[in-house]
């Protein structure tokens, strides 16, 4: 799988688990979460909306800094301090995570000079988003 399709697959997951989340917990069904890792709950297939927000965002991405995901990626890299590994999985899942104003993002993953210099559109996607209902 490419770069670009390994980032926008750990995206549309983020986006995905954040709105099946809150829809989870808008169901009163927030219990099933206790103690667990949503990405380990939620369902396999991922909401269409959520794959669409990864497209936009891999875009708006490219756009604003001037660099494909790709060539990004080699840039976070060559630079990275954070804690996580510099993948695609790891771009792709804290970039969607920063767009949608979580409070984690690319500084927690990859260090500060990654997090200053790496354009990150913010992006409205919650509950909402989601084309179907899960509970």
């Amino acid at each position: 799988m490419s770069t670009i399709e390994q980032f926008k697959l750990h995206a549309a997951r983020a986006f995905f688990a954040s709105a099946w989340a809150d829809q989870c917990e808008e169901a009163e069904e927030s219990a099933m979460l206790s103690g667990r890792d949503i990405l380990d709950v939620m369902p396999d297939e991922i909401d269409p909306a959520a794959q669409h927000a990864a497209e936009t965002l891999a875009m708006d991405m490219a756009r604003a800094n001037g660099k494909s995901i790709a060539d990004l990626l080699v840039w976070i890299a060559e630079r990275a301090e954070g804690d996580r590994e510099p993948n695609a999985e790891m771009f792709g899942h804290y970039s969607a995570m920063q767009a949608m104003g979580h409070g984690v993002g690319l500084g927690d993953a990859f260090g500060s000079e990654v997090y200053a210099a790496v354009k990150v559109p913010y992006c409205e996607f919650g509950s909402h988003s989601l084309e179907k209902d899960y509970f």
